[in-house]
C-alpha cells in the first residue's frame, strides 16, 4: 500500500498553480532573499553608502542608510511569508515538493549564512549594494525614519567585529593573510619557528682566537650568541656593531668580547610559550633574542623577533642562512629540500599545505610518517605532495625531492 499526502478539506486544497510552478517560486525567492542578505554587507558600510548616497551618474537625492536597512528587514519578512505561504498552500493541496524546495532552500540559505558566505560575497560586490539601494528607494519612503540606537556592551563588541570582519572581506588578499596570521600566534608556540640548537651559530669562548675572529668576518647575522664550550653555558649575546666598532679601535680582545657579551644577560623562554606572549616579552624586555629552554633547563634551541615578523608578513630576510639555501627548485617543477628545513617556512614560502600539527622539521615529519628511518630512494606521499628520499645521514633524512600538490 503506498503513502500518499494527506489532503485537507481546506478552501487552500487546491493550488492556481502546478507543484513546480510552486517550487520554482519558492527557490527564486529564497534566492532574491540571500541577495538580499548579501547586499546588506555593502548597505552597512560607510564607503559603499557613499556611493549610494552620490551615485556618478545622476544626482539622487541622499538616501537614509537606516531607513534603506528597514526597508531591507520589511522585504526580508515579506519573502520568508512569501515562502511560508507557498509552502502551506502546496501542503494543504497534497503536493510536498514545493514544501521539500522550501527547506532545503532555507537550510542552504542558514548554512551559507552562518559561514559567512553570503557577507563575503556581499563585500565583494559593491555592484549588490547600489542594486539593492535602487530597488530599496521607494519603498524606504513609506519607512518611518526613527533613530538608530547604538549597541552597547557585548552587543557593541560583536558589532564591531562583524564590521572588522566586512573590511577584512574586502581587503587584499595578502591583508587578509597577515590578519589570519596575527590571530594564529594565539595558537603557535615558540618551538614551532625556533631555530634548534644543532643549527644555532655562535661563538665558543674555548675556540682559538683566529677561528673566532672567522666566524665573526664569515657570520651573516647581527647578532650572535657567546657561550662556554657548550649551549648550555650561554654567556650573552653579542651584536656584530657593537664587534665591528672594537675591531676597529684594536681594542677587541677574548676579554673585551666577554665584557660585551656580559652588558645584558641572556633571555630564557620555556617550551609552550606562544608566540604572541614571546612578542610581548620581546617589546617589553626590548631584545631581539631568546633562548628556548625545556622543563630541566636544557636548551632547545633560539627564537629571534625576526622569526615572530615573518610568521606575520611572511619572508622578508634576504640572509643566505635563510630558506632559499633549504629549498632548492629544480628543472621539472619539484623542489630538493633540505631535511632541516622547518615544516612551517617551507608552506610559507611556497604556499604549500604540509602537516604542522607533529614534527616541526622534514626529516621528523618523513620518519614519523614512516615510523623508521628510510633508504635513499623511498617513496611516500606526505597529504598531497609526492616525496622522494635522495640523502639519510646521522640518522635523519638529509635531503628530500618534494612535488607541488597536483592541480584539482
Amino acid at each position: 500500500m503506498r503513502a500518499t499526502w494527506p489532503r485537507s478539506p481546506s478552501r487552500l486544497s487546491s493550488l492556481p498553480i502546478s507543484a513546480a510552478t510552486a517550487a520554482l517560486l519558492v527557490a527564486g525567492a529564497a534566492l532574491l532573499l540571500a541577495l538580499l542578505e548579501a547586499a546588506l554587507t555593502g548597505l552597512s558600510r560607510p564607503d559603499e553608502m557613499s556611493l549610494v548616497r552620490h551615485p556618478e551618474h545622476a544626482p539622487a537625492p541622499a538616501v537614509d542608510p537606516l531607513r534603506l536597512r528597514r526597508a531591507a528587514a520589511v522585504l526580508r519578512v515579506a519573502l520568508l511569508a512569501a515562502i511560508g505561504l507557498l509552502s502551506v498552500s502546496a501542503g494543504l493541496a497534497g503536493q510536498p515538493v514545493p514544501a521539500v524546495a522550501a527547506t532545503i532552500a532555507l537550510s542552504v540559505l542558514h548554512l551559507l549564512e552562518q559561514q559567512g558566505r553570503l557577507r563575503l560575497f556581499g563585500a565583494r560586490a559593491p555592484w549588490l549594494a547600489a542594486t539593492a539601494a535602487a530597488v530599496l528607494r521607494p519603498l524606504s519612503r513609506l519607512v518611518p525614519a526613527g533613530h538608530e540606537e547604538r549597541p552597547e556592551g557585548d552587543a557593541a563588541i560583536a558589532g564591531a567585529l562583524e564590521a572588522m570582519a566586512d573590511q577584512l572581506a574586502t581587503a587584499p588578499e595578502d591583508r587578509q593573510q597577515m590578519v589570519q596570521a596575527l590571530l594564529s600566534l594565539e595558537r603557535s608556540t615558540v618551538e614551532d619557528i625556533m631555530v634548534p640548537r644543532n643549527e644555532v651559530v655562535g661563538l665558543d669562548l674555548r675556540w682559538d682566537w683566529d677561528e673566532i675572529l672567522d666566524q665573526i668576518a664569515r657570520t651573516p647575522h647581527t647578532r650572535l650568541p657567546l657561550y662556554d664550550g657548550d649551549l648550555e653555558r650561554v654567556i650573552g649575546v653579542v651584536h656584530m656593531k657593537r664587534v665591528a666598532n672594537e675591531l676597529a679601535t684594536g681594542r677587541l680582545s677574548r676579554e673585551r668580547l666577554l665584557e660585551v657579551a656580559t652588558q645584558r644577560n641572556a633571555l630564557f623562554v620555556p617550551e609552550g610559550t606562544t608566540l604572541q606572549a614571546q612578542l610581548i616579552v620581546f617589546r617589553r624586555q626590548k631584545r631581539r633574542i631568546a633562548f628556548v629552554v625545556d622543563e630541566y633547563g636544557d636548551v632547545l634551541g633560539l627564537v629571534t623577533l625576526e622569526d615572530i615578523l615573518e610568521e606575520i608578513v611572511g619572508e622578508f630576510t634576504t640572509q643566505p642562512g635563510s630558506l632559499s639555501r633549504d629549498v632548492l627548485p629544480q628543472p621539472d617543477g619539484s623542489y630538493v629540500v633540505a631535511g632541516s628545513a622547518a615544516v612551517r617556512a617551507v608552506n610559507r614560502t611556497l604556499g604549500w599545505d604540509l602537516p604542522t600539527e607533529g614534527p616541526r622539521t622534514i626529516s621528523g615529519l618523513i620518519v614519523e610518517y614512516l615510523e623508521a628511518m628510510p633508504r635513499p630512494g623511498t617513496s611516500l606521499k606526505l597529504g598531497a605532495y609526492p616525496v622522494e628520499i635522495l640523502q639519510i645521514a646521522d640518522n635523519t633524512v638529509r635531503t628530500a625531492r618534494i612535488w607541488p600538490a597536483p592541480a584539482d
